[in-house]
């Protein structure tokens, strides 16, 4: 296989998208994505991703990608989608944690090579921060344990 047939293959994506956290404490994060797949055949692809995720403090998600297509491809075609990795934070006193994001949705053809997509699904996001308490008498830190479960909306653009 030649590099321009594998070029052929490679798709790049970009989404934004927010979500509605079902868990406490309540955070509605807001999500940025970029990802590159490629294509086994005209259903099934693989790849990576990464971008910022924001909850109580700003994640930057690195994540492996499986894509299907329940049907060929048409002018609209439905998809269903995971992603899972880890998600890193960004600020000092935290950790990250498992990233995971099961999803369904659909692709709209607009021209050749270009698609735009709209997907709904779940999204868990573990996270790692420490706390302080102070009174009187005590100085205490502890790390707490987060959990984030997440019905999000994602749009965004595939390029081929």
């Amino acid at each position: 296989m030649t590099k321009a047939e594998i070029t052929e293959k490679l798709n790049y994506s970009t989404s934004i998208g927010c979500g509605m956290d079902f868990s406490q404490p309540i955070q509605n994060p807001f999500e940025w994505k970029i990802g590159v797949r490629y294509g086994f055949n005209n259903r099934f692809e693989a790849g990576i991703g990464t971008g910022l995720l924001t909850y109580e403090k700003l994640m930057l998600p690195l994540y492996g990608d499986l894509k299907f297509r329940i049907i060929r491809p048409r002018k609209i075609t439905p998809y269903i989608q995971i992603q899972g990795g880890y998600g890193f934070a960004l600020c000092r006193q935290s950790n990250g944690g498992v990233h995971l994001n099961p999803n369904v949705g659909v692709e709209y053809s607009l021209k050749y090579r270009l698609k735009i997509f709209l997907s709904l699904g779940y999204s868990l996001q573990k996270l790692e921060r420490l706390k302080t308490h102070e009174d009187g008498f005590f100085h205490k830190e502890f790390n707490e344990k987060l959990s984030h479960n997440t019905f999000n909306i994602s749009f965004g653009v595939i390029f081929q």
